[in-house]
């Protein structure tokens, strides 16, 4: 009678075999796992980014829509080319405005420029409370403009001398684009 041989372990081979397959799959789901991170952060990133423009944006234009007049003629609104200064609202912690100076600036670099704010209360302690934010990034130069409502045909001015009288528009002009910001009353 013949014999017959039952088979039952596994060769080095096939051993070898499945641990390489186990070892690839393996590989496949850490690059998966690392792109799912990489994924995660940049929208994490870009969320922010998003947020930080959106939200200097707004603070722009609330900064300019609630600007004051006043006859103190140190918080008069005054203003050239890089430069503006005036009385204006900002909010506080307790969550209702309160009077601030603010001034906004352009600084430029080489290929950009970045609208800043300088926020000045009192709070009531009667201390100081200063703030600086960057409320826009421009590609390029930028200048200010203010919109003269005084004169018959309204025109755009480079510097507005302290008046008890806001321009009606301030003007942010870089080489590709214009953006008008009314300012106080004349928003409505």
């Amino acid at each position: 009678m013949p014999r017959v041989h039952s088979r039952r372990g596994v060769t080095l081979l096939e051993l070898i075999i499945a641990l390489a397959i186990s070892g690839l799959a393996i590989l496949g789901c850490v690059m998966l796992v690392d792109q799912l991170n990489d994924s995660h952060e940049r929208i994490v990133r870009d969320r922010a980014a998003d947020a930080k423009a959106g939200n200097g944006d707004r603070l722009l234009r609330r900064l300019l829509a609630d600007a004051r007049t006043t006859t103190d003629t140190a918080d008069r609104f005054r203003g050239d080319e890089h430069n503006a200064r005036y009385l204006t609202l900002c909010d506080t912690p307790s969550g209702w405005p309160e009077p601030c100076r603010v001034s906004l600036s352009i600084d430029s670099l080489r290929d950009s420029s970045a609208i800043v704010a300088e926020t000045k209360r009192e709070d009531r302690l009667d201390e100081t409370i200063e703030e600086r934010f960057e409320l826009r990034r421009v590609f390029g130069a930028a200048t200010f403009r203010y919109l003269d409502l005084a004169v018959r045909d309204s025109s755009w001015v480079g510097r507005w001398a302290p008046s008890i009288a806001l321009p009606g528009a301030i003007v942010i002009v870089t080489g590709t684009d214009t953006t008008v910001l009314p300012l106080g009353s004349a928003r409505d």
